[in-house]
């Protein structure tokens, strides 16, 4: 999973690269905690623009694709 939402939060949970990052993007106001999530998960709002949460989105798939295994990745890839 590398993104996730629902009709109970207004917005997307993306993963960050560490918690601190995820605690950058809280301060700087471009997200918030991410709720019953790790703490380098942010919750970015849908009122954010397009390209931010395009790029958390992004961002997000890039981090968790990079840790699977060579066939789970080899796989996805294929399909």
């Amino acid at each position: 999973m590398f993104a996730c939402f629902g009709d109970r939060i207004d917005g997307v949970c993306t993963k960050t690269d560490s918690v601190d990052t995820a605690q950058m993007l809280i301060d700087a106001g471009a997200a918030t905690k991410a709720p019953y999530f790790h703490k380098s998960w942010v919750l970015v709002s849908f009122d954010a623009g397009e390209d931010e949460l395009r790029h958390r989105i992004q961002t997000s798939y890039d981090i968790i694709f990079k840790n699977l295994a060579k066939k789970a990745q080899a796989e996805i890839c294929a399909a």
